[in-house]
């Protein structure tokens, strides 16, 4: 008499039914996988393309946000920076006092990047920057 529950394989060996609903089950994941993965790769990919910021020449004293950069301009001194908090990468777009605010946990940065107060522990990131001596426009590039 033969066990109806049990399912012939390869070399005669018998598996339950419940382990061959496994094994599919499992086998049938793998192409989900594959997408998810090329996906993924996928979206790195765009990540990491470079995007090209144009801050005009006419850039007032102090601190100004373009895009996703900070720019302090101190007399004919300029910085910048990225404006994504070291923290958890929120993007900074307030500044009182010459401070600049991190709105999700509320770190505070001074207009050099420097930490003012936590929970960030490290200074903004300062961008390299092209300055057209003609026109005196500055283009900075960023990761996107």
């Amino acid at each position: 008499m033969t066990d109806v529950n049990k399912i012939s394989v390869k070399n005669g060996k018998k598996i339950s039914r419940k382990q061959f609903f496994q094994r599919l089950g499992l086998a049938a994941l793998l192409p989900v996988a594959g997408v998810w993965y090329s996906t993924a790769q996928q979206t790195r990919l765009e990540d990491n393309q470079i995007k090209k910021i144009k801050i005009p020449a006419d850039l007032p004293q102090g601190i100004s946000f373009y895009d996703s950069v900070i720019v302090s301009k101190n007399n004919n001194h300029v910085e910048i920076f990225s404006a994504k908090c070291t923290h958890l990468g929120c993007l900074i777009n307030k500044t009182e006092n010459g401070i600049l605010y991190c709105p999700c946990h509320g770190s505070e940065f001074s207009s050099n990047g420097s930490v003012v107060k936590g929970p960030a522990d490290k200074h903004l990131n300062k961008l390299p920057f092209k300055l057209n001596s003609k026109t005196g426009e500055i283009t900075v590039e960023v990761t996107a």
